[in-house]
């Protein structure tokens, strides 16, 4: 905001007449203008009070000079400005534009100074009053006139108006700005034009390849528009650009496998992850894994890990998973274990099943005895007695009695 004061008062000096001691509109007295000089030089020090101060004494003398008095006021605009002082900036400024006696481009200038300031205090309503009556006199807004305005307009929620003046400026310009770009594509998710969103997030990527959050946000617009294999795609190259370093992240791509059933992949990366210690060993992300490799039709591999998951919290159920998949395949020699630990560590949502599989296991391996006592067990809970009932019956019978 300073560097701007300074700016300005160096156009208004040039503006003034150094020379003339003649009264008239557009020049100013020798003695004016020496006073506005050394008032220059006190704003460029930052003693704004001092300045003030003198400021206060030369009005007394311009009052009746609609010229100089104009171009006092644009000072204590200038001061005021500079001392974040804005609502005092917006009336002095005001003052001088009401004279109408300062250079059209002078006033013009000050107009668009007067909407920063409102925007500055923040009041949108009347920074975009004081923009639109600037842009009513201007042929040619420049880029960054319609980057202003195109703030402005999203702080008052009007979208519209704040892409088509985003756009415009990224149009005008050789090289625009990153930030006008996530102006925009903040626009368009306000809107939700998701589409749109995508073909930005692609030329942003282009542009600034190496901000990872734009990655992440392309894959998650893919996603919402069920493109999900695109999703997965730009994932992947964020992963194998380093970008992917925070558990979640890894986490993330996990998922979207898991969720595109490709869960070779899945469970690949997270064991992987896991034995890097970028994912935490605990029991969560180990029933994951489990999970992955259930799917991806691995199951000593997932045996493996449902094991380890069920040991860190002695997780009854874990361990009856455990036990269901060793008997698909037929390893009653290591079920028996597996199911007695579930038995032991309880918390089973169908426990006559855990003793059906006990009994199972025990008939496998020719204990017939103890398969019985473990079936009559089981025989006490709805979702299992039928089973244990056929169980007992077969046993029972003069064919398989021992």
């Amino acid at each position: 905001m300073k560097a701007r004061v300074v700016c300005f008062l160096v156009a208004l000096l040039m503006f003034a007449v150094s020379t003339t001691t003649a009264l008239g509109d557009g020049v100013l007295t020798e003695r004016t203008y020496k006073r506005l000089t050394v008032i220059h030089q006190l704003i460029g020090d930052a003693k704004y009070s001092e300045a003030l101060e003198r400021l206060d004494d030369l009005k007394k003398l311009v009052r009746r000079r609609p010229y100089e008095y104009a171009t006092v006021m644009q000072t204590y605009g200038f001061v005021y400005a500079a001392s974040d002082r804005y609502k005092e900036a917006i009336a002095a400024f005001g003052e001088a534009i009401a004279a109408g006696k300062l250079p059209e481009g002078v006033e013009l200038r000050m107009l668009y100074n007067v909407a920063q300031l409102h925007a500055a205090i923040p009041d949108y309503r009347k920074a975009a009053e004081a923009y639109e009556a600037w842009l009513a006199k201007t042929e040619s807004p420049s880029e960054s006139a319609h980057v202003f305005a195109a703030t402005i307009y999203a702080q008052l929620k009007n979208y519209d108006k704040a892409i088509s003046n985003i756009k415009t400026a990224i149009a005008m310009s050789d090289k625009p700005q990153e930030s006008w770009y996530q102006l925009l594509l903040a626009m368009y998710y306000e809107k939700r034009q998701y589409k749109a969103s995508a073909a930005l997030l692609e030329t942003m990527i282009a542009l600034f390849p190496d901000n990872k959050q734009y990655w992440g946000q392309l894959a998650g617009i893919y996603f919402t528009l069920k493109q999900d294999r695109k999703s997965l795609a730009v994932t992947e190259l964020a992963h194998k650009r380093g970008f992917l370093t925070e558990a979640k992240e890894l986490e993330n791509l996990v998922d979207l496998y898991l969720y595109l059933r490709i869960p070779y992949k899945a469970g690949s990366l997270l064991e992987r992850e896991i034995e890097s210690g970028r994912i935490p060993r605990d029991k969560k992300r180990l029933e994951k894994l489990a999970e992955a490799w259930i799917l991806a039709k691995e199951s000593d591999r997932a045996m493996r890990v449902l094991l380890e998951a069920a040991a860190l919290e002695n997780d009854g159920k874990l361990y009856m998973k455990t036990a269901q998949l060793l008997a698909e395949k037929e390893r009653w020699g290591e079920v028996l274990p597996a199911v007695q630990k579930a038995i032991s560590a309880g918390g089973l949502d169908k426990p006559g099943e855990a003793y059906l599989f006990e009994g199972m296991a025990y008939f496998e391996e020719e204990q017939y005895e103890k398969a019985l006592a473990s079936f009559q067990k089981s025989i006490k809970y709805g979702d299992s007695k039928k089973q244990a009932q056929n169980w007992i019956t077969y046993l029972a019978s003069e064919e398989n009695l021992r």
